[in-house]
């Protein structure tokens, strides 16, 4: 299937991703920041431009597009494609980098469609809360699981059940692959729902964007035992009082906030009742 690129002229990082976030309803398959421009990728199934207009009706900015092929998505993700660490604890990269000796743990990802390459703020952040996390013998859940990083990482610092689903089939069959790469073939990945799932869980991951996670925070509250910690991000700096009024109101509390860029990634835990 094709994808459509849309290309921003921006004036700084801060522009770009204030872009991503007006854009953040949309089913995007990744955005990338260069020196002036923003690009968006949305699959052309999904691609209605009378809906982008409408999000960025009340703002000063345009767009062209661009048509490029499947294989032309795979090669710039690839060409793209750099090596991260968080700290000397986890190293992610893609299958032609050397492997990481000087981290605990080395993540091989290969970089096709699917978010979570952990270059974007929202994934450092996220894999930074889970280097300060026991994982150990936890059930874990992932949601939006995109490439499957993070439920990779949560296996190999020793969580129990795991389990990731995406409702985009290429994010599915990515992620499958990276577990069973990175030697991680317990974990489930599926394009299941979460009300497929009864179970509470220990820990529970959303790196997903603004709009979805206000929808499903009761149903991810239900999810999550009463000692639980769920990890949010995807939420820009300027829309934390949004999310914090909804998880408020549902008995949660905060308990740490991490900022990178304009974007916040939250620790929140239930109430002791």
């Amino acid at each position: 299937m094709n994808s459509i690129k849309l290309i921003f002229k921006t004036a700084n990082s801060d522009q770009g991703d204030y872009i991503s976030g007006l854009l953040s309803s949309l089913v995007i398959e990744g955005s990338e920041q260069t020196d002036g421009e923003l690009y968006v990728y949305i699959q052309e199934s999904n691609y209605n431009e009378s809906d982008i207009k409408a999000l960025l009706q009340d703002h000063p900015f345009d767009f062209c597009t661009e048509v490029l092929p499947m294989q032309n998505w795979n090669a710039l993700w690839e060409s793209n494609f750099e090596p991260i660490r968080i700290h000397q604890t986890v190293g992610v990269r893609a299958h032609f980098h050397p492997p990481f000796t000087d981290c605990q743990y080395d993540i091989l990802i290969t970089p096709k469609m699917s978010f979570g390459t952990g270059h974007h703020e929202t994934t450092q952040m996220m894999l930074t809360y889970l280097c300060e996390t026991d994982c150990s013998n936890k059930s874990v859940f992932d949601f939006g699981c995109g490439t499957g990083v993070l439920a990779i990482f949560a296996k190999l610092k020793g969580s129990a059940e795991t389990i990731g689903i995406d409702n985009d089939s290429w994010s599915v069959e990515n992620a499958i692959e990276n577990c069973i790469q990175n030697h991680c073939t317990e974990i489930k990945i599926s394009d299941a729902t979460l009300h497929d799932f009864h179970q509470p869980f220990d820990i529970i991951l959303a790196n997903i964007n603004l709009n979805v996670l206000l929808e499903t925070l009761p149903r991810l509250n239900d999810m999550l035992k009463s000692d639980g910690d769920l990890f949010l991000s995807g939420i820009l700096i300027s829309d934390i009082n949004t999310i914090s009024e909804r998880f408020t109101s549902l008995g949660f509390e905060l308990n740490a906030q991490k900022k990178l860029q304009t974007w916040s990634a939250l620790h929140i835990k239930k109430r002791n009742m």
